[in-house]
């Protein structure tokens, strides 16, 4: 029973240290919205094996720093960093944050859930089907 505890709290550990490594990890690409209040950024995670070609958008709020709303874990072979914006919304091409509501529309195709989303996606999200 010792040992189970001990290699639960092992794995506890392990956990709490890649998603710490995940959600710190620089941005490769930062794109700034036509109002200058979003900072878009795609953070890349592959420096963790196992999650070889995986990002998520970050997404922050110039006039609240302290808000940062993350998406669920993407393929980066999918990603379109090309802004887009209306009065709603702002993101990137398959990926748009609804500035009022606070949530993410998720059009990309193909995309998967992938269960580490349960510690970096930190806003609600809609995975829109095509």
């Amino acid at each position: 029973m010792l040992r189970i505890a001990a290699l639960l709290i092992i794995c506890i550990a392990v956990l709490f240290l890649v998603v710490n490594k995940m959600l710190n990890f620089p941005a490769n690409v930062t794109t700034v919205d036509t109002s200058g209040r979003y900072l878009l950024e795609n953070v890349p995670v592959g420096g963790i094996p196992g999650f070889a070609g995986m990002a998520y958008l970050r997404v922050i709020d110039k006039k609240h720093p302290e808000e940062v709303y993350r998406t669920p874990l993407y393929s980066t072979q999918l990603l379109d960093m090309r802004l887009t914006e209306d009065q709603s919304s702002v993101g990137v091409y398959w990926m748009y944050f609804n500035k009022d509501k606070k949530t993410f529309d998720i059009a990309m195709p193909q995309w998967e859930w992938h269960w580490m989303n349960i510690f970096i996606s930190n806003t609600p999200y809609v995975h829109l089907e095509n």
